[in-house]
């Protein structure tokens, strides 16, 4: 052991499937929590925050955690000394004792109190009493930033004695040139302005934001009027947009203090796409730089990205919650390769079905806006894919692409497509009967059922030019082949695989006669439906055609998390 106090090991409840041995890992640098809303993230922060604050209350998510102690006195006196702070007011220092801190970022309480003995601390470092280790160092050297920290880091802040230690960010940014010029080399690259701290409002530290860096340190820290006037042109942070407050205070907060292990929960909140990636690379680089361990609850696949661009040992775990039943799974590099440097998967936003209960892939942009608005009319009477994001590839040769890193990594990922996947057969149906996970046990009976319906629709009359399976779907069929062909889609359903049986996607809603093919099609049943139920038009969901199809989708996806749940009894699990 090296004494680096990062996070050396993580056991949790779950693992990746109901009744699968629950979820070790060694960490990395970087760890993020994903998953739907309620599926534990931000709890599994909290329980990782008591346990290095020895606070040993309940876990549901986490079950325990190791870290990485050290094994020499005179190491562990030294970082302890890291966070040594004047007593408390009132408050004398017992002999042999000294004072630490653990900086909460908090305006109600900024800096917890606590006392330790010298001879205690060395005693426990030789005992390996890690219990009492993590009530002064872990307790120390660990910082939680959530949105109720977030808004106020960019605050101002007390001043004080500063040859005492700081008792806020503010005040240890401004005794620290290394630390806030590298805040200031941040917010260059990120806005174009420099950070700085004004200290001349005397009782208080302020962030600025300056169009030029300080031509001096003095310039900066001093109380002449040279200083005073260099604060006076630079724009205060309350000035500026939400979003640079939320990326200057998490920067400044983790930059200010030698914290090892960093928690935060949505990062990237107020941040647009581009900054929550730069933020994700930002501190993911502080964290290695620093040895560190930095564990993220996010929301963001851009956050994501971006820890994943600079740092490669990041660990992503996905956490689940449905029914009572929890999962976690880690997400392997490989596949996390895959989706963000595949440039088919990068341009369809994959990555956001980590944070959604279940996906579905479609052929193209106008499918996949098509499905996604009917499903939204029937979230609105209580039916429909909840918390389901619709992606397209580009083609039905192509969605296999999808689906298949979505299942592997435990996202209930439903492929639709177009009737004519019985004619096609070879290698596109293969692909697709992989990626949804189909057993070789059934493929032979598929196979059979597929080939003879081929060529009954081939053989069915044609209306115009178009192939029938194309027309007129099932209904191309006699009544005997028509009930083969509804037996197979519903076969194939079951393993998440959906052919419209209608033949393809403008036969959908055909009593409202929309013209045309692909986009302008969509373009003009959209015209016809109207945008709100306030709307005369309003298109309300039915019964049958594509209603029934796409709940039919959603009774998939509800089976099979309560396949999963009926594998185990109910565990615990967290709320976001």
């Amino acid at each position: 052991m090296t004494g680096t106090l990062r996070l050396s090991k993580i056991r949790f409840h779950a693992g990746r499937e109901p009744g699968k041995p629950s979820l070790e890992m060694e960490p990395g640098t970087v760890v993020i929590f994903v998953g739907p809303n309620n599926s534990g993230k931000s709890l599994a922060l909290r329980e990782i925050e008591n346990w290095c604050l020895a606070q040993d209350t309940q876990r549901k998510v986490v079950d325990s955690l190791e870290v990485d102690f050290p094994e020499e006195p005179a190491t562990a006196e030294q970082l302890a000394r890291e966070f040594e702070i004047p007593p408390p007011p009132n408050q004398g220092t017992a002999p042999g004792h000294f004072w630490m801190g653990q900086h909460t970022f908090r305006q109600d309480q900024p800096v917890r109190h606590f006392q330790v003995g010298i001879d205690q601390l060395r005693s426990s470092v030789e005992n390996r009493d890690y219990n009492a280790l993590r009530s002064w160092l872990t307790a120390s050297y660990t910082a939680r930033l959530d949105g109720r920290t977030r808004f106020s880091l960019a605050d101002p802040k007390p001043t004080g004695d500063l040859q005492q230690p700081p008792q806020n960010h503010l005040w240890a940014l401004f005794k620290n040139d290394e630390a806030r010029e590298h805040v200031r080399r941040l917010t260059e690259d990120a806005f174009g302005l420099y950070f700085v701290i004004d200290p001349t409002g005397m009782q208080q530290f302020k962030i600025r934001m300056s169009s030029r860096a300080p031509r001096t340190k003095g310039e900066e820290q001093a109380l002449d009027e040279d200083a005073r006037r260099f604060h006076r042109e630079a724009r205060s942070i309350g000035e500026l947009s939400d979003g640079v407050q939320a990326f200057v205070g998490l920067v400044s907060a983790v930059l200010s203090l030698p914290h090892k292990i960093i928690l935060i929960d949505e990062p990237e909140a107020f941040l647009h796409p581009p900054l929550a990636r730069r933020l994700g690379a930002n501190l993911a680089q502080i964290s290695r730089e620093r040895t560190a361990s930095l564990v993220v609850a996010t929301h963001s696949p851009e956050f994501v990205i971006g820890c994943l661009e600079v740092v490669a040992d990041t660990s992503v775990v996905r956490l689940t919650y449905e029914a009572g039943v929890a999962t976690a799974r880690t997400l392997s590099s490989g596949e996390l390769a895959t989706m963000t440097r595949d440039p088919l998967l990068r341009s369809t936003g994959v990555l956001d079905a980590l944070f959604h209960r279940a996906a579905a892939v479609t052929e193209s942009d106008t499918d996949r806006a098509f499905y996604d608005e009917m499903n939204r009319r029937l979230l609105s009477t209580n039916r429909g894919i909840k918390d389901a994001l619709f992606l397209n590839a580009q083609n039905k040769q192509t969605i296999h692409k999808l689906v298949a890193p979505l299942r592997r990594i435990g996202i209930p990922a439903a492929a639709i497509v177009d009737l004519d996947l019985l004619e096609e057969g070879g290698t596109n149906w293969e692909s697709l009967l992989d990626a949804c996970q189909v057993p070789p046990s059934k493929r032979n009976h598929l196979e059979i059922e597929r080939d003879y319906l081929a060529a009954r629709f081939a053989a069915a009359p044609k209306v115009g030019r178009a192939r029938a399976i194309k027309s007129q779907g099932v209904n191309a069929l006699e009544a005997g082949d028509r009930k083969r062909a509804e037996e197979l889609l519903q076969a194939l359903s079951t393993h998440g695989l959906f052919l419209v049986p209608v033949g393809e996607l403008e036969l959908w809603l055909s009593q409202l006669g929309a013209m045309g093919h692909g986009p302008n099609w969509l373009v003009h049943l959209f015209s016809q439906i109207g945008q709100s139920d306030g709307d005369p038009n309003y298109l309300a969901p039915e019964e049958g055609d594509v209603w029934e199809f796409l709940e039919r989708i959603a009774a998939w996806v509800s089976e099979s998390q309560q396949a999963a749940s009926d594998l185990t009894e109910p565990q615990s699990g967290g709320v976001d």
